[in-house]
């Protein structure tokens, strides 16, 4: 008779064999060897500390050698640019140096062939380029006097061709002007230079230029002095051609100080009767200079002094009110009597006032025995 469990039986006796299999298979360990030396094929790490690969120096040399390269050409670089400019710089200053040279010597063509406009723009480059330009500035001021006495030539849009001028007349007229500086008819000649001037304004620009400036000089001092063709004085019209003539250049000193004095004259006139202190001082500063000049009137200056004084002391003296206040006119009689001796009113005036402020004290008697 079979056994049923018989199966299960051999079932569990291959079990064990199934779990043998199953288990992990550990590597056996070599085994030493007895003479305390080991295999030199050995795959095995030994216990001693490893040493750097020589490849890692290598990297790091490699490194420190290309920053170095890096940092040597950054240098090299900088220098080489901050020269380039240095040479750009340098080379624009040259260019724009020769530029302004080049336009400073197209002025000069310019103003002999009476273009002052444009040889104004130019020298107006010239200077906002470089204000210390030599002589730049001169010509600047030359051409601005050269364009007040001067009309500017009117731009054509189309150029015409235009016969050659006859200068002839102007020949002529020049002739003329000429006598008549040497004869000092300075009116007249006013009259041939601005026929020349509106004819041509470029015709001898410079002797015209200098002819105006001695005529007009040369009758504003007549005109203020009352001398030449003029039999009186006209301080105003002498004023005016004077500062007409500093137009074409500097006074000199003597027409430029008798201008003052004409104009001191006029300023000491205007407060006559109104404020006579006012008009002592002025016309004490115009008499110091020129005691003779005079006005229309044919007034002198030391004249004009004499008579405010003696209305200034009058009104001082007349005011009231302290004595010691009066006594103050007696000092500008005084300074009217050396100019000119007092009248006989004025002289009494003088007298009683000196006696009112400068009393005479009476001696006392010496006693008797």
């Amino acid at each position: 008779m079979i056994n049923e469990n018989q199966p299960n039986n051999e079932k569990n006796e291959s079990q064990p064999e199934a779990l043998a299999e199953t288990r992990p298979q550990v590597a056996s360990l070599p085994e030493s060897d007895p003479q305390g030396t080991d295999d030199i094929n050995s795959t095995q790490p030994g216990k001693a500390a490893k040493k750097p690969s020589r490849g890692a120096h290598v990297r790091s040399g490699f490194l420190i050698s290309l920053l170095v390269l890096v940092a040597a050409l950054g240098l090299g670089g900088f220098a080489g640019y901050d020269t380039g400019v240095a040479e750009r710089v340098s080379a624009q200053s040259t260019l724009v140096a020769s530029q302004l040279g080049d336009q400073f010597s197209l002025v000069q063509q310019d103003m002999t062939a009476g273009r002052y406009s444009v040889a104004r723009q130019r020298l107006e480059f010239i200077i906002g380029q470089d204000p210390s330009f030599p002589g730049a500035s001169e010509k600047l001021a030359e051409i601005l006097v050269k364009q007040a006495i001067t009309p500017s030539p009117v731009p054509t849009e189309t150029p015409t061709l235009t016969p050659t001028p006859d200068t002839r007349n102007q020949e002529a007229v020049f002739a003329q002007s000429q006598q008549q500086m040497t004869s000092k008819d300075w009116t007249n000649l006013m009259g041939s230079l601005d026929t020349l001037r509106k004819t041509d304004p470029a015709y001898k620009t410079a002797i015209v230029d200098s002819m105006y400036y001695t005529a007009l000089r040369n009758r504003g001092m007549d005109q203020i002095l009352g001398t030449g063709t003029y039999k009186t004085t006209n301080l105003e019209g002498g004023i005016y051609d004077l500062t007409l003539a500093e137009r074409f250049g500097p006074l000199d000193g003597q027409a430029d100080g008798l201008r003052s004095f004409a104009r001191m004259y006029i300023t000491a006139a205007s407060f006559w009767s109104v404020d006579w202190p006012r008009a002592v001082d002025y016309f004490r500063q115009v008499v110091q200079f020129a005691p003779n000049l005079r006005d229309s009137s044919n007034v002198t200056a030391s004249q004009r002094l004499y008579q405010a004084l003696l209305q200034y002391g009058d009104q001082i003296a007349g005011a009231g009110g302290k004595s010691k206040d009066q006594c103050k006119a007696l000092d500008l009689w005084k300074e009217a009597s050396g100019i000119q001796a007092l009248n006989n009113d004025y002289q009494y005036k003088y007298d009683q006032l000196d006696n009112t402020c400068n009393p005479i004290t009476p001696t006392p008697n010496s006693p008797t025995p």
